[in-house]
């Protein structure tokens, strides 16, 4: 079941905005499911291990799961007019098989859920490249949970489909809006759930019941985008 792929697709009555709000709802539940599975803890020990990080090194874990993702799992877009959303779990095996075709939301899914896993908030950082008034790249943000001499405690972006990003640096951004996975949910996993399209908007894979909300979103991305040094260029 975790290692299905969710098709969303949209169509010409879909708004941006609803659109956007569908995309933000399943990357924050699928990178909550993700940190949960222990294939992927497992997953994540091996990385951190394999990259010799000593124990109550928080940063050098952090280091060690992002350069794995940003090296192993390779980069394709989706089919036009359809989104796919696949599990960490789905990510995972698929590098394994040799068969990895993710997009930038899956590459949050799967580094989100690996850090979470051992023990690190995680989320994504949804962000306006092109300064068009679209969303249309999401980043991973994570933070230590100890404070360190680079970063304090303060949240991390990192670049992960391009591998020469070293951790804290970005692609121009003109806005962003930040949401934060919730380990404490309770709720069904996304690959277990019937789901079915917002009314007047996407049509998914699965059908029956209405879409949950979109849960507690992280306010004042302006805020957010300041003190993260994004607006404006490059960190």
């Amino acid at each position: 079941m975790a290692d299905r792929i969710l098709r969303v697709r949209y169509g010409d009555n879909v708004s941006p905005e609803a659109r956007f709000k569908s995309v933000v709802k399943y990357l924050k539940e699928l990178i909550e499911d993700g940190l949960r599975d222990e294939y992927v803890r497992q997953k994540a020990v091996s990385i951190v291990n394999r990259a010799g990080v000593k124990g109550h090194d928080e940063l050098g874990e952090i280091k060690a799961i992002v350069q794995w993702v940003q090296n192993n799992v390779v980069y394709r877009k989706d089919p036009l007019d359809v989104e796919y959303f696949m599990s960490a779990r789905r990510i995972l095996k698929d590098v394994e098989l040799g068969r990895s075709a993710a997009d930038c939301d899956d590459f949050v899914i799967v580094a989100g859920a690996l850090l979470g896993s051992i023990g690190y908030p995680s989320g994504a950082l949804i962000v306006d490249s092109n300064n068009d008034g679209v969303f249309n790249h999401v980043m991973l943000l994570t933070r230590t949970t100890a404070p360190t001499k680079q970063f304090g405690t303060n949240w991390i972006p990192c670049e992960l489909i391009f591998p020469t990003f070293k951790i804290g640096k970005s692609v121009k951004v003109s806005s962003v809006y930040p949401l934060v996975a919730n380990p404490g949910t309770t709720r069904v996993p996304i690959m277990k759930q019937q789901i079915a399209g917002l009314s007047g908007g996407p049509t998914t894979s699965f059908a029956s019941s209405p879409s949950a909300g979109l849960g507690a979103l992280t306010p004042r991305p302006v805020v957010w985008a300041k003190q993260l040094g994004l607006l404006g260029g490059r960190k």
